[in-house]
């Protein structure tokens, strides 16, 4: 295939997408019930953990899923947990809320295209291990006392890093719609960084998230963001840079680093390679690996 054709492929693709966006009739992602339901409860000051394992019982896929997430090396500190309530309090009742979120967007990730499946893989790879990241610089940077007048939360962000980049879906469903124009993972990469983030912002509104989480999707890869107060993008940016995903999106990563250095956000430029991060992103990716 020369040049020529695998432009026009790409326009096909393109000019298929442009139209549903501009039609409002692209297919967007929906969340599956269950996931939905637990996010409803654990927002609920009153949700005890039996109903949450009623919840999560009526799955039992996703019950199973989340007690081997409990026994995994980020979580097990004592005996093995062999049931749904045990996997629970042993993983918390916010943090579960991300972690069921991320075995429902899993299976939303899911094609029998061989070069659409390579690219969306890595895309969800790359989702969950930013999401990891900046979790876990939350985490680092508050228990040194980072300030955190926005009430951030180490599952908040957790869900951010899942949902920063969760445009491609669409983008990625309309391409196996229309094999013949999916030529080369080039192609269709090109295609993703230029709507995958329009539609990102779609799918949050249509599934309620927030304006914090909105603007994850706005500025995550966005070289003149300055929140002023740190927030969710401002970790998942951080996340983003320490998996070496920032560098392909033309920022100073050099100048990133020496200014979370300088605002107290990381330790030093070097910390991604520090086995006091890569320890602890490798254990939270393991329990992650749904």
């Amino acid at each position: 295939m020369n040049g020529l054709d695998t432009m026009a492929n790409e326009n096909d693709l393109l000019a298929s997408l442009i139209t549903k966006i501009k039609n409002d009739s692209l297919i967007l992602p929906t969340l599956p019930e269950i996931a939905l339901q637990v996010r409803d409860a654990t927002e609920r000051e009153d949700v005890s953990m039996d109903a949450l394992a009623d919840i999560l019982a009526q799955d039992p896929a996703l019950a199973a899923r989340m007690t081997r997430v409990a026994n995994s090396a980020h979580f097990r500190r004592a005996a093995a947990v062999d049931s749904i309530q045990g996997a629970l309090s042993r993983i918390g009742m916010r943090q579960i809320r991300s972690l069921v979120t991320a075995a429902a967007m899993q299976q939303l990730f899911i094609c029998s295209h061989p070069i659409i499946e390579d690219v969306m893989m890595g895309e969800w790879e790359e989702s969950v291990s930013v999401s990891c990241a900046s979790a876990l610089l939350l985490q680092s940077y508050l228990a040194k006392g980072g300030s955190n007048p926005r009430d951030l939360t180490v599952d908040g962000t957790q869900l951010a890093g899942l949902i920063h980049n969760i445009g491609v879906l669409p983008i990625l469903a309309e391409a196996e719609r229309m094999p013949d124009a999916v030529t080369s993972p080039y192609l269709l990469k090109k295609v993703l960084a230029r709507l995958s983030q329009p539609l990102g912002l779609n799918i949050l509104r249509s599934w309620d998230f927030g304006e914090d989480q909105l603007k994850v999707v706005k500025h995550w890869k966005d070289p003149d963001y300055d929140a002023g107060v740190p927030d969710y993008a401002t970790f998942v940016r951080l996340g983003a840079l320490g998996c070496g995903l920032l560098q392909r999106h033309g920022l100073d990563t050099d100048q990133l680093a020496q200014t979370a250095v300088a605002q107290g956000l990381i330790p030093s430029e070097d910390y991604f390679d520090d086995p006091a991060f890569t320890e602890p992103f490798n254990e939270l990716k393991e329990a992650f690996d749904l």
